[in-house]
């Protein structure tokens, strides 16, 4: 098989595998970031559907959002599947799409989390940050975290 064949066909299969989206409906998570610090970088709001995603791949359709001033920003979700979830939030000050760490592994850049308000010591767990998504639209306001 050509290389060029196998890169369409793992397209092919990629676009097959579940996910927390949906293309024909589902509720729509709309979420409210808050405590921005500075109108600098972009929002990284990455949606999570497990333990094992989670903090590493956010689910396709995740928004990222400039930040052009400290006051609240609001991203929707759309098409979001009844399901489990957690939401992280990172601002990312200098546009390199990941969260930057200092020498001992804390955050450099502004974070939050769904659900919980503190930024722990080392990950956070999935269920600690889980919420439940069913049929109905959800709204949440994230407050970011600057340590």
């Amino acid at each position: 098989m050509y290389p060029m064949s196998r890169f369409f066909l793992f397209l092919f299969f990629l676009n097959l595998a579940p996910s927390g989206l949906s293309q024909d409906g589902g509720a729509t998570i709309t979420v409210t970031v808050t405590n921005i610090p500075g109108a600098k970088g972009e929002l990284l709001i990455g949606l999570y559907d497990s333990a094992g995603s989670f903090t590493r791949t956010a689910l396709p359709g995740s928004p990222k959002v400039p930040v052009t001033s400290r006051s609240k920003i609001r991203a929707k979700i759309p098409n979001v599947k009844p399901g489990t979830y957690a939401i992280v939030v990172i601002q990312d000050l200098n546009g390199n799409g990941r969260l930057d760490k200092n020498f001992v592994g804390m955050p450099k850049e502004p974070l939050a989390f769904s659900v919980i308000r503190k930024i722990p010591r080392g990950k956070p767990q999935f269920a600690a940050c889980s919420f439940k998504v069913g049929t109905k639209d959800i709204s949440m306001t994230i407050p970011l975290v600057v340590e």
